[in-house]
């Protein structure tokens, strides 16, 4: 009994902490079993191609659309489980950005707020499918950053930006779902991305993120401190379109941790490794419209998933100058 028990536990570890992996969506799952908590919110192959980029001072808005369909869920050592459950979301990223004209050492200052909207669903055969709640608010996450703009390295011209954000737990929550639009905690993240011109056809393109979690609200369970990225390099077919390689990398670094026990869901569900790991990559298109408009669309393709699913992530960016 106790053998089977656990063998559940590990199934469910990686199918019900999977929304984590969506730009600011994630599980809550602590009515499970006494489940691990789930990773909050991980921008994961959202912003890409000409990331460290900015424009002139002033207001710009940037909408993501994302959908995410599950295609496996893998276990801890990286193995395709037996589960059919399919968790599938549809998320609308709303992201209101202001580059001040006050200047920090040498850079501008700039702030930034995102709201999202997310739609969840789960289906699978099982007699103990996760049920998700049907609000749509997410998490609301606040950001200060640093961006210079017009800089060079190695004589390329090079554009960066250094950033602190907070996830703020407004989002929808409820104990009587397992899937929540809210994390439920307090999230702290610093991340670092450039874009280098290697020629006037050429760039690349990355963002560094590191990621600390406050405990779960009103439980003793945090997630463990995690990495992600995200990656581009791009070629101009013409000055206005830019075919792409994109790509991102999620690692869990620490494991869960229950009352500061980072041993805990070891010990009492015999879960060896708590962290979870994912990598995707593929194609994408970006259109450079007049007046500073940007379209990018991209596909990525999962794999080396470990104590999650793994799937198709499809992502459509738009960012709009509000003023001049």
């Amino acid at each position: 009994m106790k053998t089977c028990k656990r063998e559940f536990i590990r199934k469910m570890k990686g199918a019900i902490r999977f929304l984590s992996v969506t730009l600011v969506t994630a599980i809550s799952c602590g009515v499970v079993y006494g489940q691990d908590p789930v990773l909050p919110q991980a921008n994961l192959g959202s912003a890409n191609i000409f990331d460290g980029f900015a424009g002139e001072p002033g207001f710009v808005y940037q909408g993501f659309a994302q959908i995410f369909n599950t295609r496996s869920i893998y276990d801890g050592e990286g193995r395709k489980t037996s589960s059919d459950l399919k968790i599938n979301s549809i998320v609308q990223i709303n992201q209101l950005i202001y580059l001040s004209p006050v200047e920090v050492f040498k850079g501008k200052l700039a702030f930034m707020v995102i709201i999202p909207v997310v739609q969840i669903n789960s289906s699978g055969s099982g007699p103990h499918i996760p049920r998700a709640n049907p609000s749509v608010v997410g998490d609301l996450t606040y950001g200060t950053a640093i961006q210079w703009s017009d800089k060079k390295l190695f004589g390329k011209a090079f554009h960066h930006r250094a950033e602190i954000d907070v996830n703020i737990p407004l989002g929808s929550y409820s104990n009587e779902y397992q899937i929540n639009p809210s994390a439920h905690l307090w999230g702290f993240s610093g991340y670092h991305a450039f874009t280098m011109m290697l020629t006037d056809k050429i760039s690349i393109s990355a963002r560094n993120q590191l990621n600390l979690n406050s405990r779960t609200i009103g439980s003793m369970e945090r997630a463990g401190a995690f990495y992600n990225g995200n990656y581009s390099v791009d070629y101009a077919i013409i000055p206005a379109l830019r075919v792409e390689g994109v790509a991102y990398y999620l690692r869990q670094f620490e494991q869960d941790s229950f009352a500061g026990d980072r041993n805990y869901y070891q010990n009492k569900y015999q879960i060896s490794d708590t962290r979870e790991s994912v990598f995707g990559i593929g194609p994408g298109l970006a259109y450079f419209a007049p007046h500073g408009l940007l379209f990018e669309a991209k596909v990525m393709f999962e794999t080396d998933a470990r104590n999650r699913p793994a799937g198709t992530r499809s992502v459509l960016r738009v960012t709009i100058p509000i003023t001049k």
